[in-house]
């Protein structure tokens, strides 16, 4: 599958304000997690050159679900728009157990992400306001589609949501969390 993708910073927008301008378009509320994403690199190739993603993400349901892990791929982005790219993605039935088996494989550790995701759908579209530890408020409209063909539709149909729920194309951007928080880290002198 192929997921396109759209990323924008809420900026001064208040989450809630946007979950009623969803709701006013038809988004259904799904529900609400606390995602932590751990990010992996390989010694044979770097993922952050490559602008490839190896996660292993833990999620609870809140208030006080269980936690639940999956892995994910991520391949490089097929566009300059937006951040549509291949996944592959499958649970794992330990997460603690999935991460030693990555670094005896020789994957080391990058970085965290943490944040807690509302989601809401409509149709086959998902949006999820986000509000990821350092970096504030953001929205991702998100589409699967089987493959290359259907992603140029895809992204402007994301487009088109985005601009319905009034936010500005210069909020969008092509960073993960990851990069937007290394980018914080270092403009900040952190290591």
């Amino acid at each position: 599958m192929l997921e396109a993708e759209l990323k924008a910073s809420l900026g001064d927008l208040a989450a809630e304000e946007l979950a009623d301008r969803a709701a006013a378009l038809g988004f259904l509320p799904v529900e609400q997690v606390r995602e932590r994403d751990i990010y992996f690199n390989g010694t044979e190739r770097d993922f952050r050159r490559t602008d490839e993603a190896l996660r292993l993400r833990s999620v609870r349901r809140l208030p006080d679900g269980p936690w639940e892990s999956l892995i994910t791929y991520k391949g490089p982005k097929l566009d300059r728009v937006s951040n549509a790219r291949t996944e592959y993605e499958t649970g794992v039935s330990d997460g603690g157990t999935a991460q030693k088996l990555l670094e005896a494989l020789g994957y080391r550790p990058l970085a965290e992400v943490n944040k807690v995701r509302r989601t809401y759908r409509l149709d086959q579209v998902t949006l999820c306001l986000d509000q990821v530890q350092g970096l504030g408020g953001f929205l991702e409209l998100e589409l699967l589609v089987p493959g290359e063909e259907q992603r140029e539709a895809a992204v402007e149909r994301l487009l088109a949501l985005l601009e319905e729920l009034g936010i500005p194309r210069g909020q969008l951007s092509r960073r993960s969390y990851l990069e937007l928080l290394a980018e914080k880290q270092k403009e900040q002198g952190m290591p």
